[in-house]
């Protein structure tokens, strides 16, 4: 063993057993808690502290936390994927959040109705005494997003100067993630991820879905009896994108060649 390595093996076991180090740790927990919950639930919270593997979070109500405990599960799971080993236990405390303001700048952006009607059908996913407080986040995000000079990450939502996000960029990478994409590609309603991984994969799978159209277009226009395959790869697509089974009311968000050889789905 070389005189090099050696010293620096003993730098990383006293780093490992310092305070910096713990101290590094406990940043880095409370920096991914709104990657760990998403945009919408990170406006309802804020990591506090991190104590003996115990990540302190405060909400802003007891209904929140009454909520969120019961995603706790995934919370420790998210944790343990990307910071294994840091977060053990995650606690909610009511009290005041406190969030960058923006009382200087202009208006926040209007609301598309649109974009109105997808947060309606969001908050009919979550229990009902978390409908207005989903529903009050999910504005403030889209309005945050709109006013940001950089477009929103394709996979979380994230305004973002890279498209996708430096941190949804590793999520894609992962192995598991991959062969989750693959599986929902053929069979899009079926997902065995959740969460962030689950979104990930879901746009790997759409891109992937979208690359086959593209290719396939051509074909079909050469030989129509091709037809039957485009037919199949666009409802996939469009299950994939809709997460509903009968998909011929979102023949409008096909790529405008493929909807016009399309008359069924």
């Amino acid at each position: 063993m070389s005189e090099a390595r050696t010293a620096a093996e003993i730098i990383r076991k006293i780093l490992e057993q310092s305070p910096l180090q713990a101290g590094l740790q406990r940043g880095r927990a409370l920096l991914l808690w709104p990657q760990v919950v998403g945009p919408i639930l990170s406006e309802m919270s804020q990591a506090e502290r991190l104590e003996d593997g115990v990540l302190f979070v405060r909400v802003p109500d007891s209904v929140v936390a009454h909520q969120l405990a019961y995603l706790r599960e995934e919370f420790l799971r998210r944790y343990q994927e990307r910071l294994p080993g840091v977060v053990r236990e995650v606690r909610f405390q009511v009290g005041a959040v406190f969030k960058q303001t923006q009382a200087e700048n202009p208006p926040p952006p209007s609301i598309a109705p649109a974009e109105e009607a997808g947060l309606q059908a969001l908050a009919e996913r979550v229990p009902p005494a978390l409908r207005q407080a989903v529903l009050r986040t999910g504005r403030a995000v889209l309005q945050r997003q709109k006013a940001s000079p950089h477009p929103p990450c394709p996979v979380c939502g994230a305004a973002s100067p890279e498209q996708p996000c430096a941190a949804c960029q590793r999520l894609l990478a992962q192995p598991y993630v991959q062969r989750e994409a693959g599986r929902l590609a053929c069979f899009p309603l079926r997902p065995r991820l959740e969460g962030e991984p689950l979104e990930a994969a879901r746009y790997l799978a759409q891109q992937r879905l979208l690359a086959q159209l593209q290719e396939l277009l051509p074909e079909v226009v050469r030989n129509p009896e091709l037809i039957a395959i485009l037919q199949d790869t666009a409802r996939r697509y469009l299950q994939l994108r809709t997460g509903q089974r009968e998909v011929r009311p979102y023949r409008h968000l096909l790529p405008e060649r493929v909807a016009s050889l399309l008359k069924e789905i």
